[in-house]
């Protein structure tokens, strides 16, 4: 017994330094990806000779980075792929002029990257942003390990089971304002289930937007007169004066949490149950990495009014890309509280009562496809290994066919439905998805190879205006048509960020780790589709150039985060296209 304070003590130590490696990797590699590296400011394949002494005997690559007046960071990588995305094996070092180099945590990086940056009026929110992310992180290692166990549900365990979150983000795990044991209450990374909180509401107050979800309700209060809110929007709720009002009124009653307990799946605020109808996507006035994600008043309008606009563009797919599907919102609900005050406080009411309501998988689907979310599958276990590798190995094993062959037929399979789909959604009909990570679903064959790909969330699906005229959109107000717009750069830019970028170059970053010659092999299957998906969709200019060579768009959620700007409104730095150098063998 007295060795158990020591042992917990090691465990925490090596949970922190794990929780430190991975917060220096996500900020190293957007700072690279977004100002050293297009700036020529970094290499990634160094041979300086005055490295310190911990890192000259340790293998992989040296990545320099050169800071103003003459400072360096230097750190060891194992790999570094050709979008630039590194995994680094050691702590970064810093040398300025005259001194030596000495080791730096992810606080002291945090504050050395953002010094020379623009807007150093803003660099305590993202500092403060990039420590909560860390200590959260740790909190979750602490928490993770009984929880996240196998299930048989494997797209609830594939929900649940995302530590590391967004591998290019300065905060991946960042969440302003909840405290530990709501953290703990209500977060997938632990193995969350919580029930809702439910209000007794007068029907009058109730409207339903689309399908009417009121079976789904009763499913989990087991009865017709109560509406639910998420507990990290309660107390919100409960000190809204229109709120007050309605509750000495007697139009409203809190009942406290009770009903069936749902999951919180990757995006934290959507929740999950395998036997009901929907996933239901609740308003948190919580910041998550970028935004606070609040259901506004206009995205309840504009995802049951998207559902509706693309049934037609659904049918479509099942008969022309019948592996790819979109997952539709039909409905949602919200509480209108506007007889008992102004506009704007209603909407405030509106909004965090708001409900969007996704459709579920249903079982016997599940079963056949076993589906899981990428983000899960194009990240790291918690000792360190990578996921999609030992489903590619398994394939390979049951296959017997090598390695190498075995990613690029796995590869093959998960590219060919996901842009095949999502490239005829944008140059067909004009419709913009967002196939990052955490909003594609695959599913598998019988022997385990990608043959299915789901796109959900259609709060971040567009349209562009040259396919959807405003008289198409008529029947919606003037500030959610708004909402629904992209423009054609806008929207190719997003589209091959998300795909190509964020989703397909992570897919290949941990499918080939440190084998150059296999990324290059899968780069070049990559482009060899993209030529194929040319032709057949008529020659776009956007997708033709970038098969002639045309740089990749990267979306700048470092820059984005510390300019404060809308995730809509971030901006886009150009990657040297893989997809060309691939063909000619060579690393752009």
């Amino acid at each position: 017994m007295s060795l158990a304070p020591n042992t917990l003590s090691l465990r925490e130590h090596a949970l922190d330094g794990d929780a430190q490696r991975h917060a220096i990797e996500s900020l190293l590699n957007c700072y690279l990806r977004e100002y050293a590296l297009p700036r020529g400011e970094a290499d990634l394949d160094s041979h300086a000779e005055d490295l310190p002494m911990s890192l000259r005997q340790r293998p992989g690559r040296c990545v320099c980075i050169r800071l103003p007046q003459g400072a360096r960071l230097v750190l060891r990588a194992e790999h570094a792929s050709v979008l630039g995305r590194c995994r680094f094996v050691c702590a970064p070092y810093l040398k300025r002029h005259g001194q030596g180099w000495r080791p730096l945590d992810a606080g002291e990086l945090a504050r050395l990257l953002l010094a020379p940056l623009n807007g150093p009026e803003r660099h305590g929110e993202l500092l403060q942003q990039i420590d909560n992310s860390l200590q959260i992180t740790r909190t979750f290692l602490r928490h993770a390990g009984a929880a996240n166990q196998a299930t048989g549900d494997s797209l609830l365990a594939s929900e649940q089971h995302q530590i590391w979150g967004h591998a290019l983000h300065p905060t991946p795990k960042s969440r302003e304002g909840v405290s530990q044991a709501d953290l703990l209450a209500c977060s997938p990374e632990v193995g969350a289930q919580f029930a809702l909180h439910w209000f007794r509401v007068d029907p009058a107050l109730i409207r339903h937007q689309g399908q009417d979800p009121r079976a789904a309700l009763r499913q989990l209060c087991g009865r017709d007169d109560l509406y639910p809110c998420h507990p990290w929007e309660v107390e919100r709720v409960l000190a809204d004066p229109l709120v007050r009002r309605a509750r000495q009124l007697g139009l409203l009653e809190h009942l406290g949490q009770q009903g069936l307990a749902l999951y919180p799946t990757s995006s934290v605020r959507t929740l999950y149950h395998p036997e009901l109808a929907y996933f239901l996507k609740f308003s948190v006035h919580v910041r998550l990495t970028n935004c606070v994600r609040k259901n506004a008043w206009y995205e309840l309008d504009s995802a049951v009014a998207l559902t509706q606009l693309l049934r037609p563009l659904m049918d479509e797919l099942t008969e022309l890309q019948p592996g790819f599907a979109l997952m539709p919102e039909p409905a949602a609900s919200s509480l209108d509280l506007s007889a008992l005050g102004s506009p704007e406080q209603a909407r405030e009411v509106t909004e965090c009562f708001g409900i969007l309501y996704r459709q579920n998988l249903d079982a016997a689907c599940r079963q056949r496809y076993r589906p899981q979310v990428a983000m899960a599958l194009f990240t790291w276990t918690l000792d360190g290994h990578s996921v999609c590798q030992a489903l590619v190995q398994r394939y390979a094993a049951r296959c017997g066919v090598d390695y190498p062959e075995a990613a690029r037929r796995w590869l093959a399979g998960y590219a060919e439905q996901l842009l095949g789909g999502v490239l005829h959604c944008l140059f067909r009909r004009g419709v913009v998805l967002e196939p990052h990570l955490q909003n594609t679903l695959l599913g598998f064959d019988a022997n385990g190879l990608p043959c299915r790909v789901w796109i959900r969330d259609l709060e971040g699906s567009k349209l562009v205006p040259e396919h959807w005229t405003p008289e198409q959109l008529g029947h919606l107000g003037e500030r959610t048509r708004a909402s629904l717009y992209y423009d054609a750069d806008k929207a190719w830019k997003r589209v091959a960020y998300c795909a190509l970028v964020n989703n397909l170059g992570e897919a290949i970053f941990h499918l080939a780790g440190s084998d150059a010659d296999l990324e290059k092999r899968l780069w070049r299957q990559i482009a060899e589709l993209l030529e194929l998906q040319c032709q057949q969709l008529g020659d776009p200019p956007a997708l033709r150039e970038l098969c002639a060579g045309a740089p990749l768009p990267s979306k700048e959620n470092f820059m984005t985060r510390l300019l404060l700007r809308a995730d809509r409104e971030a901006g886009y730095t150009a990657l040297p296209n893989p997809l060309t150098a691939a063909r000619l063998g060579q690393r752009p």
